[in-house]
């Protein structure tokens, strides 16, 4: 069983060598289900599942894995925030490299660099969110003022908004319009961060082919 082992991590490291990351995957795959304790396969199927894949369920599944095997190990905290921040999980990353840090044989150094690294990250995200709002107000602004332009050369005094008042509110309710749209964009974002490395729903998992269903008298 080693050596067929062996043979398939083999074959993994060569698909990844010319970026077949989906046939490193399934070697890999195959490898552990001949050797599900193998740390060094869960580590290397969950690089290929966040690396170009973007199979970020996967690798984090192969990093939870690697905690309940060795909860005292670093390896699996430090390949959870490594997941985390490449789904742009910042905050999340940096509380898993945290406890990467913490444990007995930790790479201290690593640890820390990658601590920084996303904390810069969160730090970063963090003035974007701010921004964002203010960014979608504005263009609501600049877009409603074309409108007004365009309105006024088309229509001069005639046109339905000529009244300086309802001109004001259609730049406040462009102005609001963008920001709480921006609002909701962020949200979204965020939302969809997480969502990336939680297992995705399975849809057929409580439905039941005909034929299996109990028959009843």
């Amino acid at each position: 069983m080693k050596k067929k082992v062996a043979e398939l991590r083999g074959l993994a490291r060569e698909c990844m060598k010319t970026d077949r990351s989906t046939e490193a995957f399934l070697h890999l795959s195959h490898a552990l289900r001949l050797d599900a304790d193998n740390r060094d396969l869960l580590v290397e199927r969950s690089r290929v599942c966040s690396g170009e894949a973007c199979q970020y369920h996967f690798a984090m599944e192969d990093a939870k894995r690697l905690i309940e095997l060795e909860p005292t190990s670093w390896l699996g905290h430090h390949r959870t925030g490594e997941v985390l921040l490449a789904s742009h999980n910042y905050q999340e990353a940096l509380e898993a490299f945290q406890r990467a840090f913490q444990c007995n044989d930790s790479d201290k150094v690593v640890c820390k660099e990658l601590m920084d690294k996303s904390k810069r990250e969160a730090g970063i995200d963090l003035r974007q969110a701010e921004q964002i709002p203010w960014v979608g107000s504005a263009l609501g602004m600049a877009v409603s003022s074309l409108i007004l332009v365009l309105d006024y050369l088309s229509h001069g005094h005639g046109s339905v908004i000529a009244h300086p008042l309802l001109k004001v509110l259609v730049c406040l309710l462009a102005a609001a319009t963008g920001y709480w749209g921006a609002v909701a964009y962020r949200g979204y974002t965020v939302s969809l961060r997480k969502q990336v490395v939680e297992p995705p729903v399975d849809l057929l998992g409580a439905m039941m082919l005909p034929k299996s269903r109990p028959h009843q008298d």
